[in-house]
């Protein structure tokens, strides 16, 4: 029993101690309801400070924006970002640590189907380069 509790804890710790930190980039295949494939291309900044990560997306220029909303759970996470218009359209990465790559998904899901045409979902894969 010790020995399956032993087993149990060294487990448990490696999945916890995930490390996410770093710079990460990749591409979403999505599709929408409509049909329409795109290949959204996303790069992350992910710090890990006493054990809290922040993350935010780096844009076109270089630069990164407002921080996205974080939450882990062992090597899963999952990101959210409020886009500043349009009233905090959310768009949601939920991926897991798997093989040194973060694998998933991608969506956008509209709050206001008026203002945004098309909600999208897919497949999504992130890279330390």
């Amino acid at each position: 029993m010790k020995i399956l509790l032993a087993l149990a804890l060294v487990c448990c710790v490696g999945v916890s101690g995930q490390d996410f930190a770093g710079r990460w980039t990749g591409v979403a295949d999505t599709v929408d309801e409509a049909g329409v494939k795109r290949q959204e291309t996303h790069t992350f900044e992910i710090k890990s400070e006493d054990g809290k990560l922040s993350v935010v997306r780096i844009g076109r220029s270089g630069k990164g924006g407002a921080p996205l909303q974080v939450q882990t759970d062992g090597a899963k996470m999952q990101l959210i970002e409020f886009l500043p218009t349009g009233g905090g359209e959310p768009l949601r990465w939920k991926l897991t640590l798997k093989d040194g790559s973060l694998v998933g998904t991608y969506q956008v899901l509209h709050d206001d189907p008026k203002k945004w045409m098309y909600d999208r979902s897919g497949p999504a894969t992130y890279r330390r380069p």
